[in-house]
């Protein structure tokens, strides 16, 4: 079975940071919505969560600009 990546996104992001909710999968995160620190803490929690390595060769900020850009990031680093 596999496991529903953009409904764990969403319930990070939502638990995280009440301030995006009512999150959509456009809902911006680069403009200001995450502090810098927010972002270390949601790059550490996906790669925790999925078993995933994020580096600066596999990783572009705009990969998670949006919450369809995580989910989408995320589904490609664990193929």
């Amino acid at each position: 079975m596999q496991e529903d990546v953009s409904g764990v996104v969403h319930a990070y992001l939502e638990g995280r940071f009440p301030n995006l909710v009512p999150l959509s999968p456009t809902t911006p995160l680069l403009e200001g919505a995450i502090d810098s620190l927010g972002f270390l803490e949601l790059i550490m929690f996906l790669s925790e969560r999925f078993g995933i390595s994020i580096d600066d060769e596999n990783f572009d900020f705009q990969d998670l600009a949006t919450p369809s850009g995580v989910t989408a990031f995320v589904e490609r680093m664990t193929r």
